[in-house]
């Protein structure tokens, strides 16, 4: 496995210790495993970087390609979670594992190319996978080992920190590039609560956008990410008065926090308090949105807000409550967990206290 497998596989064991589910009541269940990503597995690409040309395309090197495909992740999570054998790589598709002993009982393992986004985007198909009665229970999350390629792409970008990451502060100039992975047990309210399982909250909303604007740029008014909120809140039957916290995308650079600053104001006129995490965890692509809605479940959980790191002086203009200094105690009853990404993706999951 290669590194988003091997953060995946252990996020998800954990998950399901948490959540009080065994690999056999997996196997009894339809168990949809849908993991969001950015690169996937970039380790045979990465490894030749600096490899003499004749180890291109050698039998190992082939074997690496096949092992790294899309939906990789996923099926090594579902291998892992469903037996003590690993999955042989071509018995697994979005269909589920083909030819194995628990195959009626696996449901669909995806890997989710959502960009920065993707993390929400898997919570968001989980979500619609549980209510559409597809599977009876989910692990989603997202997952992004540290990747060579995306550091020098943001490096190309001009889109690194100099220092620090500090998002949303007036001397932000770039991201910091992190790792991890995240992942949720997700199953439909009257599953949990017949096994006696612990609810940590609920998903009540969620939205995925697109915008065709620019490849790596978002659009100056934050078209995708402003749809992605009101349908989100839409979906949830909420208004933006009941959002007691926004866990912002974040990432620190100088374009993206304006133009998120922008959308939050237009999106919640009368005001909400926010903040971004990136600054401590380093923006992990694919499983970022995943970590930053696993921290607006502790925040529901143990009503506090964590605030933005490095941030002294809050970009102008702002009219809203930028969390600042220290750990905020508070009264949390609903969050909304904001992600974007490359290719214009957009993506917004509502999150309540159980």
């Amino acid at each position: 496995m290669g590194r988003a497998s091997q953060l995946a596989v252990v996020a998800s064991r954990e998950a399901a210790k948490d959540a009080g589910v065994v690999p056999a009541a997996l196997r009894e269940r339809r168990t949809a495993i849908i993991i969001g990503t950015t690169m996937g597995e970039t380790d045979f690409i990465e490894e030749r970087l600096s490899a003499p040309e004749s180890e291109w395309l050698s039998p190992d090197h082939m074997k690496s390609i096949v092992s790294g495909r899309p939906g990789c992740i996923a099926r090594n999570v579902q291998a892992d979670l469903m037996s003590s054998s690993r999955v042989p790589e071509s018995a697994g598709d979005e269909t589920g594992v083909r030819g194995s002993a628990q195959a009626k009982a696996c449901g669909p393992a995806i890997d989710l190319y959502g960009a920065c986004a993707a993390g929400n985007m898997a919570i968001a198909k989980a979500r619609r996978h549980l209510l559409e009665g597809r599977c009876d229970m989910a692990l989603a999350g997202g997952s992004d080992g540290f990747s060579r390629l995306a550091f020098i792409g943001f490096m190309r970008l001009r889109a690194m920190a100099a220092e620090v990451c500090r998002p949303f502060d007036e001397k932000r100039d770039g991201l910091l590039v992190g790792e991890g992975a995240v992942i949720f047990v997700m199953e439909r309210e009257s599953s949990a609560k017949a096994r006696g399982a612990s609810i940590r909250a609920r998903v009540k909303g969620a939205s995925i956008t697109c915008e065709d604007y620019h490849p790596t740029r978002p659009h100056p008014e934050g078209d995708g990410l402003t749809r992605a909120i009101q349908e989100a809140l839409r979906d949830a039957g909420m208004s933006p008065s009941d959002i007691d916290y926004v866990c912002a995308h974040g990432t620190g650079t100088p374009h993206n926090d304006a133009i998120e600053v922008k959308v939050m104001e237009n999106c919640f006129p009368e005001g909400v308090s926010f903040s971004s995490i990136k600054a401590l965890t380093g923006h992990t692509m694919g499983a970022a949105a995943a970590m930053e809605a696993a921290c607006c479940v502790l925040s529901l959980q143990h009503q506090e807000l964590i605030p933005t790191w490095h941030l002294d002086n809050v970009l102008q203009p702002c009219a809203l409550d930028a969390i600042q200094g220290a750990v905020r105690p508070t009264r949390v009853r609903c969050v909304v967990n904001n992600s974007a990404g490359f290719g214009g993706y957009n993506s917004s999951v509502i999150l309540t206290v159980a």
